[in-house]
């Protein structure tokens, strides 16, 4: 496995995807210094918007790879009832929509339980698999890349188990089964 530290060299790796990135996140918190400030603010007030500045290198990552043809997708599998964190992103998955992503949630209690608590990853086409990585503190510092087959085939089986069974933001912001 190779290690890909966050910043310009993880926009590389995802750079790499030709038709398709799939991100497939299992935790029910994540902390990233850089929403901090976003995070703090929106919990004094949930109907705030969360997005801003700070969002914006992210969606101008999704942007470019969407106008070249890559569908962007993510399944969040989530506890319910959700926690601050879900919450936070629900508010703010709005601006992945709008970049281009497609996103989907999954509550736990509807997933394979081993689809679960399985590790988060992106699937590019189906030749890279990056497996986020985490610090102690439960901060994300980058991904272990691999194309081994036999990863890649079991990560795709994930994400076709995961994305068959998710419900699309919208729906599931509003409540509505698809």
């Amino acid at each position: 496995m190779i290690q890909i530290p966050p910043g310009e060299r993880f926009d590389e790796l995802l750079d790499l995807a030709e038709h398709t990135a799939f991100h497939l996140e299992t935790a029910d918190n994540y902390r990233a210094d850089i929403e901090t400030d976003s995070l703090t603010a929106w919990r004094v007030d949930e109907a705030r918007d969360p997005g801003g500045d700070w969002f914006g290198p992210w969606t101008r990552q999704v942007q470019r790879m969407t106008e070249r043809g890559v569908a962007v997708t993510r399944a969040r599998i989530v506890t319910i009832p959700h926690s601050t964190y879900t919450r936070y992103l629900l508010a703010l998955t709005r601006h992945n929509i709008a970049a281009g992503e497609e996103v989907r949630y999954l509550p736990r209690n509807q997933a394979d339980p081993e689809d679960a608590v399985a590790e988060d990853f992106w699937l590019l086409d189906e030749h890279t698999l990056a497996y986020s990585l985490f610090d102690d503190r439960g901060r994300w510092t980058g991904a272990a890349a691999t194309v081994d087959p036999r990863q890649l085939r079991a990560a795709a089986e994930v994400r076709d188990r995961v994305w068959s069974a998710a419900i699309p933001y919208q729906d599931y912001l509003f409540g509505r089964s698809p």
